[in-house]
């Protein structure tokens, strides 16, 4: 399953990469690009550790895939500024699939758009960004508002260990607004692990209609 999961988003992110990337570069290099980052991906991948969740698995082996891609574009003379955006911009298009699925399966029994944000959110926490390799607090929140931090990140842990939390609060942890944004509501987080916080406080705003 982990092998499955892991070659969709190998492919979403060639697809993605075609696009995104056509203004800076030849369709051979692009090609060339997709074919070392997965090189240096074989490589960053031996030294993984097995955890807990399946989920939390995919997660690192994602996080592999991501600072591949991101040592695969500053060998090429990209400044880390242009890096970050340009993979931004890649990851947003498959984070957005995974996020149009969560939304459609939290509204199957919602009653009101709370509940929906609220299952959405849900769906997210039981895969991938499951416990035990996750750690997640509910708190008491508004009507109109669904509250959580997270208290431990293996994503935002691996990065630091490369010296890449910057890279990975404007990816990973950024692509959290517009995710928010496409489920009706706004994201309000004072900070994130990877940014330096002890906890990254998600507070779900439902938008009003």
């Amino acid at each position: 399953m982990r092998t499955l999961i892991l070659f969709w988003f190998r492919r979403q992110a060639a697809k993605a990469a075609m696009h995104v990337l056509s203004p800076y570069f030849e369709r051979s290099e692009i090609r060339d690009i997709l074919r070392n980052y997965w090189q240096r991906y074989q490589v960053l991948k031996l030294e993984i550790s097995q955890m807990p969740t399946m989920g939390g698995t995919i997660m690192i082996h994602l996080s592999a895939m991501s600072t591949a891609f991101y040592e695969e574009l500053i060998s090429r003379g990209k400044s880390k500024e242009v890096t970050t955006q340009l993979f931004y911009d890649i990851a947003w298009k498959i984070y957005k699939k995974m996020g149009r699925l969560c939304w459609r399966l939290a509204g199957w029994s919602s009653l009101n758009s709370h509940s929906k944000l609220l299952n959405a959110t849900k769906l997210f926490r039981t895969f991938p960004f499951n416990s035990p390799s996750y750690l997640w607090s509910d708190v008491p929140a508004n009507d109109n508002v669904v509250g959580f931090d997270c208290l431990k990140c293996p994503v935002a842990e691996y990065f630091k260990v490369r010296g890449l939390s910057d890279f990975c609060a404007k990816t990973w942890c950024d692509l959290d607004y517009p995710l928010a944004n496409m489920w009706d509501a706004e994201l309000k987080r004072t900070g994130s692990i990877a940014a330096g916080a002890k906890k990254c406080d998600f507070r779900w705003i439902v938008k009003k209609k």
